[in-house]
């Protein structure tokens, strides 16, 4: 199902009722968002529904929105709490299949979701209800033209990038996934592209941004991964060979620092490297099932809230309280923001060493620094004690060694602390 304009339709008092049913009752916060939902557009005048485009409040505004549906779907089936009595969670549905109910689940991704049903009936049906919900309860208009029941023994289905059909194996149906056309489109263009770029700048900083653009984890959860890839390498191995020919060299498995040895180790790839960094393989990426993440953790229940804050139990308050009062001028927003987010994934402690940290001794490490194209991404930064920080980029390897035996470092640690060394292209020890 497509929403139609979702986010010049939101309704604003809808909207703040929904923030309070949450459980956030907090009255100054909730004056914010109506001050941001209210902000005058310049040409346009104030507005009377919807949520600022490009605004960073939008994607929370609008899973918050949302969430609403989620729930009303779950409980057609999902959660539904029946008479019959199951043992445990995994055998949950036996139950449920003894009534009358429509066998339902929502995958939604902000205003883009499907509803997968057992059955055509089932299908229209939801689809019908789905449509009134909308309508009715969140003030929503769906796209008749992007809207529609599709059988996925039939004909594929196209969600984020991936395609999807079911096929039969024995008695039952299985998931057949692969990259849509348009993503395949997208990835050869953007890897060609920067091909392109390490022709004409032929140097370790180019190669790195061509690694950073082969995407091979975002797709890896599709069955066809693998030929997808091929697809994708065969016309992009002619261009890098007819470009880069006078700048590339043969490379060996060696060549690769740790953590792609690791990544690759099962392939034996023909390689090729330029100025000692090596071209990772377009082709070299294996299905891996997505696996489902726990559905008691959210960020929209009272009990959801309450697992997120138990976790943080772990992380000196008095630290993460000063933390997150000091912010780093001349740093972007998201960088601080990622900055507390790490901090808390790592329980507080360096991620090195594994010692609690205080105040003073936090600094935020860029993975890939700026200055070699890195960015301020949750997954590009990680905390580290600030000795540590400075022995990472310390080019002066000698001093490097012995200041780093005073931390007893095992073996993994060690490994650790290379691979931070070798992305920061400084040498390993």
């Amino acid at each position: 199902m497509d929403i139609k304009g979702f986010f010049d339709n939101v309704n604003h008092s809808k909207l703040l009722k929904q923030i309070w049913n949450l459980g956030i009752k907090d009255k100054a916060l909730i004056s914010i968002i109506f001050r941001l939902l209210k902000a005058e557009i310049e040409g346009e005048g104030i507005p009377n529904k919807g949520t600022p485009q490009g605004g960073i409040l939008s994607p929370l505004l609008s899973n918050i929105v949302l969430n609403e549906l989620d729930w009303w779907i779950s409980d057609q089936w999902e959660t539904f709490k029946t008479s019959f009595p199951f043992k445990t969670e995994k055998n949950k549905f036996v139950p449920l299949k003894k009534t009358n109910l429509k066998e339902c689940f929502i995958v939604r991704y902000a205003d883009d979701f499907k509803i997968i049903c057992s059955s055509f009936p089932d299908a229209k049906r939801m689809y019908y209800a789905t449509q009134n919900f909308l309508e009715k309860r969140l003030g929503l208009q769906i796209s008749p033209e992007k809207s529609k029941v599709i059988n996925l023994k039939k004909q594929s289905s196209e969600f984020l990038g991936i395609k999807i059909k079911a096929l039969p194996k024995g008695k039952k149906h299985i998931a057949k996934s692969a990259m849509t056309e348009k993503a395949k489109d997208n990835a050869k263009a953007k890897i060609k592209n920067e091909i392109i770029k390490i022709q004409k700048c032929p140097k370790a900083e180019t190669v790195w941004n061509f690694n950073s653009v082969v995407i091979q984890n975002y797709y890896k959860i599709a069955t066809n991964i693998t030929l997808d890839l091929k697809e994708i390498n065969f016309p992009l191995r002619v261009s890098t060979y007819n470009r880069l020919k006078e700048n590339i060299a043969e490379a060996k498995f060696e060549n690769m620092n740790k953590t792609l040895q690791k990544r690759y180790k099962s392939y034996k790839p023909t390689l090729a490297k330029i100025q000692n960094t090596v071209l990772v393989p377009i082709y070299a990426q294996k299905h891996k099932s997505g696996m489902n993440f726990s559905q008691d953790i959210s960020n929209y229940t009272v009990l959801g809230r309450k697992k997120i804050h138990d976790k943080l139990r772990n992380v000196d308050r008095t630290v993460l309280a000063l933390l997150t009062k000091e912010y780093i001028r001349g740093t972007s927003i998201e960088y601080n923001d990622n900055r507390i987010s790490k901090f808390i994934a790592q329980n507080g402690k360096c991620a090195i060493t594994g010692i609690p940290l205080a105040i003073n001794e936090i600094h935020c490490h860029h993975k890939k620094p700026r200055e070699f194209g890195g960015n301020d991404k949750y997954h590009n930064l990680i905390i580290v004690h600030k000795d540590i920080h400075k022995l990472i980029h310390s080019t002066n390897k000698e001093k490097v060694k012995a200041q780093i035996k005073s931390y007893s470092l095992n073996k993994k640690q060690t490994l650790k602390f290379n691979n931070l060394r070798v992305k920061a292209h400084r040498k390993a020890i």
